[in-house]
């Protein structure tokens, strides 16, 4: 009985060293999809239409697809068009009307 209460105690802090450990791993490399230096969602706007919706996003995957390298799509101004991109798109995105 005493083995496996203890077996039980080892289990449980194993659990809790990994599960905080994965936790603080994610919280250090989550990419911040902020919008650096606009304070607003107008650049997400990529086709100037007054809403971020599919037709911005659909734009965005294709340069992804393509490698653009045009400003123009690096929301997030980390120098790259990437899928963290498509993170500041998402905050922005508008509401149906």
């Amino acid at each position: 009985m005493k083995s496996t209460v203890t077996t039980l105690i080892i289990g449980l802090i194993i659990v809790l060293v990994v599960g905080g450990g994965g936790y603080l791993l994610y919280n250090k490399f989550k990419a911040s999809a902020d919008v650096s230096g606009t304070g607003n969602c107008e650049q997400a706007d990529l086709n100037k239409d007054g809403a971020v919706n599919s037709l911005d996003l659909n734009m965005l995957i294709s340069a992804i697809a393509g490698n653009s390298q045009n400003p123009k799509f690096d929301l997030n101004k980390d120098g790259k068009v990437d899928n963290s991109d498509i993170d500041v798109l998402m905050k922005c995105w508008s509401p149906s009307k």
